[in-house]
Order: C-alpha cells, then sequence, then structure tokens
C-alpha cells in the first residue's frame, strides 16, 4: 500500500530527486509564500515532469480545472509539435506547463462576457502537483488549474479557495505573532466524507429518472426501510468491497490518502474518506475520487450515485467538511494549548470563527444551496437548512468563563475508563450533535451541510472568507488592547454579541425554526431566495473588502446556481411526463383491465344469488380508477406547468420551480406510490426501489 502511494504523483520527494537544489528551493518558495512560478524554475519542472511522465507512458497533457457548471474539465493535448521543415518533435515547455488556452465558450460565465467572446486561460495551481490517470491504451498527464476568461474574469471555482487560503494564512499568521507565538506559515486543513449510493447498471438503465436527474422522481416505499438500523457500519457486501478496494488501489496510486470506508445508514448507501489535507489538495482529491467512484463502479456492473436524495424515503448523501488551521510548527489552532498565549491564540480563533459564522452564516447557505442539496436537507438524519453552531459543554464553558479557562481550569480531554476489562480510552472535548449543521469535534468543525455532490472549493472559500472576516475583527482588538483582563473581556464580548449563532439542543426540534427567528437567523424556504443571498450588500462587501471576488463575478456565480436550479427542476418535469405516461399510466390501465375482466369472468349465477358479493371488489376497482383519473388529470397538470415555465426570466421561472412545480411533482409522487402498491408486477415495467436497494 505506502509503496504505491503516489506512484502516479509527480510529487515533490519526485521533484527533490530531479530537480537541482537550487530550483528546487526556489520552487518550494513559491508554493509556501503563494507567490508567481518563476519562467526558469517552470522551464526546469517541465522537463523533469516530460522524462517522468514518458516514463509512465503518458502520450497526452491537459490543465484540469473546476468551471462553474461544479464538475472538472480539460482539453487534452499531445506533446506532438512542428519544427522546422516539418519535422514532427515531442515538446513539453515550461509555457505548456503553466499555461493553457481551452475554448470558454459553452462554460457558465453568468453574464460576464458575450456569447462570441469564447477565449481562455488556464494556469496550474503549483499548489496541487501533477498527476497521471492510466486509461485502457495511454496515459494522461494532468495539471490542476485555474480557469479564467481574456477579460480577467474568474470562471472557475479553485481560484476563490486559493485567494481565501491567503487570506486566512495572513490573517492568522498577524494574532499568531500577537501572542508570540512563532510561525511561518498556517494551512487550512480539509477532511471531507463522501457519501454515495450504489446500485446495479441493469436497473439503473431501466429507470429514465435515475439515468436523466440522478434520482427516482417516483417510487413506493419498500416495506423494509432503514429503520432496523442495521445496514449502518455493518459487514460491506463482498461485490461492494471488492469495488472499495479498486477505488482504494487507483487513489493511493494518484496520492489520495483514504483512510476510511463504510457502510451508511440506507440500504446501499456508502461512505469513503481520506485522511486530512491541505484545502486546495483536498478540492482536488475529492473530485478526483468522485470521478474514480463513478468510473470504476460501471467497471463493476454499478452505477455510482452522488445525488443528495436519489430515494425518497431514505437517508440522502452528503459531503461533511471537517475544517481546522494549522501552523507551520504543527499545532492546531483550534486545540487548546497547555500555556496562557495558547490558549489565548485557541480563544481568538474560536471568538473569530464564531463572529463569522454569524454575522455571515447566509452566505454560506446560499453556496451551499441547490436542486439536491433542497431535497436532502432537514430530513433523515441531515441537519436542517438553518445554520446554527454546536460547542459542546467544554467549550460552553471556555465561553462562560474565559478567564478561568485562560488561567487553566479547563478541563482537558482525559483517559476515561468505562470497564474495568476495557483500556482506558481519550475521552473528547465534546459529544457529536448529529442534527447540528456545524460543530466542534474536538479539534476541528465539521460542517454536515454539503451536498453529496457538490464541489469542495467555493464552499471551503466561504468558509475561509467568514473566518477571516472574524478573526480581522479579533486582530483589531489585540492589536489596540496590551492589558490582559481586558483582552479577555473583549473577546467574551465578540462571543456574547454573537451567541445566536450558538445552539445545543435538538435542531429537528419544532422550536428551534421559532427560536432561530427569534435570534435573527435566516430560514431559507427555497434554494432561489437562498441563492440570492450571495448578492445581499454585506456580502458582495465582504467578497470585495478581502480581495476574493468582484461584485460582477458574484452576481455571475448567483445567476449561474438559480439557472442551473431552474434546468435541473425542468429536467425533473419532464422524466416526471414521461414516465407517467409511458410507464405508469399504461401499467395502470392494464392493471384495471385485468381487474374488470376478472369482474366480468365471475359465474352470473352465483351473483344472481348474491348481489352484493361483488361489492369490495367494485369499490377496489373504483378507487384505483379514481388514482388513474387523478394521474391523468396530473399530467395534464404537469404540462401546463412545462408551458408556464417558458415564461419570463430566470428567476421568475425559479420562483415557479419552488412554489409550484416541485409541490406538484411532489403531489405526483404520493399519487404514484398509490398507484405501483396496486399494480401487478407483470405490467410494472420499471424496477421498483425494493428491487434497486435489496437486490
Amino acid at each position: 500500500m505506502t509503496q504505491s502511494f503516489a506512484s502516479n504523483v509527480f510529487d515533490l520527494e519526485k521533484m527533490k530527486q530531479t530537480l537541482p537544489p537550487q530550483i528546487f528551493k526556489k520552487f518550494m518558495r513559491t508554493v509556501d509564500q503563494k507567490k508567481s512560478l518563476d519562467s526558469e524554475v517552470a522551464d526546469f519542472l517541465a522537463r523533469a515532469i516530460k522524462q517522468w511522465a514518458k516514463q509512465m507512458g503518458v502520450s497526452h497533457f491537459t490543465h484540469w480545472f473546476m468551471p462553474l457548471t461544479g464538475l472538472t474539465a480539460g482539453k487534452q493535448n499531445t506533446f506532438l509539435e512542428w519544427e522546422g521543415n516539418r519535422r514532427i518533435i515531442s515538446r513539453f515547455s515550461g509555457r505548456d506547463l503553466i499555461k493553457g488556452e481551452p475554448d470558454a465558450s459553452s462554460f457558465p460565465h453568468g453574464g460576464m462576457r458575450s456569447t462570441f467572446e469564447a477565449r481562455g486561460y488556464t494556469a496550474w495551481d503549483p499548489c496541487s502537483p501533477v498527476f497521471v490517470v492510466k486509461n485502457r491504451k495511454n496515459c494522461v498527464l494532468f495539471i490542476p488549474s485555474v480557469f479564467y476568461g481574456y477579460n480577467g474574469c474568474v470562471l472557475d471555482k479553485k481560484t476563490p479557495l486559493l485567494r481565501s487560503l491567503r487570506l486566512i494564512n495572513d490573517i492568522s499568521l498577524k494574532i499568531l505573532a500577537k501572542f508570540n507565538q512563532r510561525a511561518g506559515w498556517v494551512k487550512n486543513m480539509i477532511g471531507a466524507e463522501q457519501e454515495f449510493f450504489l446500485v446495479h447498471e441493469k436497473d439503473f438503465q431501466k429507470r429514465p429518472d435515475l439515468k436523466t436527474v440522478g434520482r427516482l422522481i417516483f417510487g413506493a416505499r419498500p416495506p423494509r426501510g432503514q429503520q432496523m438500523g442495521d445496514h449502518y457500519m455493518g459487514a460491506i457486501p463482498e461485490a461492494v468491497l471488492h469495488f472499495l478496494e479498486d477505488v482504494e488501489q487507483e487513489a493511493f496510486n494518484l496520492g489520495i490518502p483514504v483512510k476510511t470506508r463504510h457502510n451508511e445508514v440506507a440500504p446501499n448507501q456508502f461512505e469513503i474518506a481520506p485522511l486530512y489535507e491541505e484545502a486546495n489538495i483536498a478540492a482536488d482529491h475529492n473530485q478526483l475520487l468522485m470521478d474514480l467512484l463513478i468510473r470504476i463502479a460501471r467497471n463493476h456492473g454499478m452505477v455510482c450515485l452522488l445525488h443528495e436524495k436519489p430515494f425518497a424515503f431514505f437517508n440522502g448523501s452528503g459531503k461533511h467538511i471537517n475544517w481546522s488551521l494549522m501552523d507551520s510548527q504543527g499545532r492546531n489552532l483550534f486545540t487548546p494549548g497547555d500555556n496562557k498565549n495558547s490558549r489565548l491564540v485557541f480563544l481568538s480563533f474560536l471568538a473569530g470563527f464564531i463572529y463569522g459564522l454569524n454575522r455571515y452564516h447566509d452566505l454560506l447557505q446560499a453556496v451551499l444551496a441547490s436542486p439536491g442539496n433542497e431535497l436532502r436537507l432537514g430530513g433523515h438524519e441531515a441537519p436542517p437548512a438553518i445554520i446554527s453552531v454546536f460547542l459542546g459543554d467544554e467549550l460552553q464553558g471556555v465561553i462562560d468563563d474565559p478567564r478561568a479557562f485562560i488561567s487553566g481550569k479547563f478541563r482537558k480531554s482525559k483517559m476515561v475508563r468505562f470497564e474495568e476489562f476495557v483500556p482506558p480510552i481519550l475521552h473528547d472535548l465534546s459529544d457529536r450533535n448529529r442534527t447540528s449543521p456545524v460543530a466542534f469535534t474536538g479539534n476541528k468543525f465539521e460542517f454536515r451541510m454539503p451536498g453529496s455532490s457538490a464541489s469542495l472549493a467555493f464552499p471551503i472559500s466561504v468558509i475561509n472568507l467568514l473566518v477571516a472576516a472574524g478573526l480581522t475583527e479579533v486582530y483589531k482588538i489585540i492589536e489596540k488592547t496590551q492589558d490582559e483582563k481586558m483582552l479577555i473581556h473583549k473577546l467574551q464580548h465578540i462571543i456574547s454579541e454573537n451567541s445566536g449563532i450558538i445552539y445545543a439542543g435538538d435542531n429537528y426540534n419544532a422550536n428551534w425554526h421559532k427560536e432561530a427567528r427569534r435570534r435573527g437567523l435566516f430560514i431559507p424556504l427555497s434554494v432561489p431566495e437562498t441563492v440570492d443571498r450571495l448578492r445581499e450588500e454585506k456580502n458582495i462587501k465582504l467578497f470585495e473588502t478581502f480581495a476574493i471576488l468582484s461584485p460582477e463575478e458574484i452576481k455571475a456565480r448567483t445567476d449561474i446556481k438559480i439557472e442551473i436550479y431552474v434546468k435541473t427542476v425542468e429536467m425533473e418535469l419532464r422524466v416526471a411526463r414521461n414516465l407517467l405516461r409511458a410507464y405508469i399510466i399504461p401499467a395502470a390501465l392494464k392493471n384495471q383491465a385485468m381487474l374488470l375482466e376478472a369482474i366480468r369472468q365471475f359465474p352470473r349465477e352465483i351473483l344472481a344469488k348474491k348481489p352484493a358479493m361483488l361489492k369490495n371488489q367494485l369499490a377496489f376497482i373504483a378507487k384505483f380508477t379514481e388514482k388513474i383519473n387523478r394521474a391523468m388529470e396530473m399530467v395534464s397538470l404537469l404540462d401546463e406547468d412545462n408551458d408556464k415555465l417558458k415564461e419570463g426570466d430566470d428567476r421568475t421561472r425559479a420562483q415557479f420551480c419552488t412554489k409550484f412545480i416541485r409541490p406538484h411533482l411532489a403531489e405526483a409522487a404520493a399519487l404514484v406510490e398509490k398507484i405501483e402498491e396496486r399494480v401487478d408486477s407483470d405490467f410494472w415495467k420499471l424496477p421498483r426501489m425494493t428491487d434497486i436497494l435489496f437486490r
């Protein structure tokens, strides 16, 4: 396992072995200080990378980037070039490494350029190593990159992340310096838990809704669900284990440090998670991991579903982001230290975190809002869309009495013995609140809201941005306050002023909704409304003040998210109409005809003696017929929705999707469930939820 780890990655160790020492030192300064790559260094790197790549069997290279689709993209080129008198040579220069020029015409841009302006540029992120992906016949060199337009507008999700990393580094170092904590850098460390479903490809191919939108639009509730809790962390099915072994092997080759695999709560739901990594590399690796899951599942006769809510009656899938900060001395800045200065650092960073999350929680909600997450959040163990932070008893004690904490009167993690025959174990600083969207879990914060299909890059950018805003306010106080007691008092005041975001209770409780409203927290009611919080004046000003994105770039991202929402719901509407017309109503009519034929063939002599003999059968058919009629009415209603959806701009259409189409689809789903339960299996051509999840 360790021998093959990162074998397909041109990592720092391989660089050090192949580059001249001075060139390697210059490159490391580029990485650590987040500066531009020197052209001389780039040329040396390109030669070394090409030599290594040729040994790996590489025939093509591509600048691999994250456009605003939320997926990845890249144009693959060979190393071939003309030289002199039509002579073909193989070349890969520093310019080829640093810069690419993919066509930007068909990527989402939110109005930041005209349709006819197609030129776009990619630039290598030197903090993310290049890697090789092996195909059936050849290999491709992938160069992780940022993407921007001819006019300089940011067209990707990674550029804001890189800017936010520089921002969080700079403000963190300032705070550390004030407390005499020496550090060369502060890095944002991320651990991403990836949940997903697996289904058999044969079932997938027979379900137009799964193929089109990644979820079952219609499906009856199975007799057995997840209520027994028998799937969670149980024995991994053999076929799935073989699949996961292949995923892990390729992940290891690509330098993805996969640590965990297990069954999740819902049947056929699983989770895979790597060790903590620097945020930009974690974002790259998560995108790669999703690609691996999808591709390798097909090799095993399965399909990986990354939709947030593929099955209505079961847990949805999230991508929990475990977020923390680490300095160059190896210190986790969210771990209470052993001396006064380190505890002051901890209290300062905690105050900054709470300040930022409270003031800008609606911004995070806007970034995480999506068509899939709208269906997932608030049910079946997913946190609600209302953001709050859970600290736990010990941390609550810290903010209630920070002076006692700073003086050392703080209950740290300690060894606890539960039974005489069980060795003592380390007791964490807090329990886990599974209903909380953001929870402190000992030395990090776990963000449980992100959806399973989401790109990590932009959510992490926003988390870093709002925390940096909070830390900036904290630094202003630290800079002006010399007296320790006054400093502690002011930090406590910051936390107290922003304590509305702190909640230790059950977030599923109906009273929490009322309490959150009383506290002034933003309560999302729809995706369009939530996404538009990106364009709130305070949020635009935040992006602009810290030079993460311009107002134009924020507006574009808002428009793109609205556009994606409309197009997704529109596809759901179209597939629902097709299912009703081509599958559900025909099956119901055949079943109805069978029932009526059974009535027609009933012996008349028996019926003459007992006229009420068929009373219940006729009532059953009548009720079934009512449902068929309502299904036909639903087709007409959905047809009307489809026509009305063509009217107005994207925001008008998005509101129509929220207020009418999704409620109508939910009504149709409830109706189809009743029909499916009554239709003979010989007539029902769609694989049922029981078949898909319990095969």
